[in-house]
């Protein structure tokens, strides 16, 4: 009886709180030393699971564990000339901003077969905006998309400090739960057909996302996927000027 009670009551909180990750984090702690690169670490985490969701939960716990936030990096500005130098570095390091933890798990997610964006935008924490931009992903679950914040799961500043915290509510997240605190330079990836302008999110005035619209973001995205950079830079630039 008492062994009834206690399945019960773990199913029940299961259910409360979410999907029970346990297994698939305590696999996704470490990976062998001799893995160096994206691919090689990617085929380790997701190599036994079969599910979309099981695969991003490896690769996001994997990094939000194993890479360390820099906070000298933070403020220096430091240029790179493309995503593979971003992705070369961390993978050496093993600690990098937000863009280096965002590019990493796009890569992972590329390997595995997963589709996945890295998101460019800025912030708001405690009806405060960031004074620097932030990288984050989005993914593709079943044909529909989820946002991913593995910077924020890793830990967040305090006194000054990074303070290494897992912090497990910035995985799948809804889009119109992820606007609240995150907002894209370029509107198609609020993935919402009535993207909010960045005076309402400034402004914490989300009473947009309940009025229907047409903006179509799937469009914009597929069109994306065939231009060449330069082409996607200028449309891109169109949206963030209207918005």
């Amino acid at each position: 009886m008492k062994q009834l009670v206690l399945v019960f009551f773990l199913l029940n909180a299961i259910m409360s709180y979410g999907t029970d990750y346990s297994v698939i984090d305590n696999q996704s702690k470490s990976v062998p030393s001799n893995l160096k690169t994206a691919n090689e670490i990617s085929h380790f985490l997701t190599k036994n699971h079969t599910t979309t969701t099981d695969k991003l939960r490896a690769i996001y716990y994997w990094i939000s564990h194993n890479i360390r936030y820099d906070l000298d990096q933070m403020s220096s500005n430091k240029q790179y000339n493309n995503s593979q130098e971003i992705l070369d570095e961390v993978l050496l390091n093993r600690r990098g901003v937000c863009q280096h933890y965002a590019e990493l798990f796009n890569a992972c997610c590329q390997f595995a077969g997963v589709q996945s964006y890295v998101i460019l935008g800025y912030t708001s924490q405690n009806g405060k905006l960031d004074k620097i931009s932030h990288a984050w992903n989005a993914v593709n679950v079943d044909g529909k998309y989820h946002l991913i914040d593995v910077t924020w799961a890793a830990g967040h500043l305090e006194n000054g400090k990074y303070k290494y915290e897992f912090d497990d509510q910035y995985f799948l997240i809804s889009p119109s739960e992820f606007i609240k605190t995150h907002i894209p330079f370029d509107p198609i990836w609020q993935f919402s057909i009535n993207p909010l302008s960045h005076k309402e999110f400034e402004n914490a005035d989300f009473s947009k996302l309940k009025i229907p619209s047409n903006f179509d973001f799937n469009d914009s995205i597929k069109v994306i996927s065939r231009l060449n950079y330069l082409d996607k830079t200028l449309r891109e630039n169109r949206r963030i000027i209207q918005n």
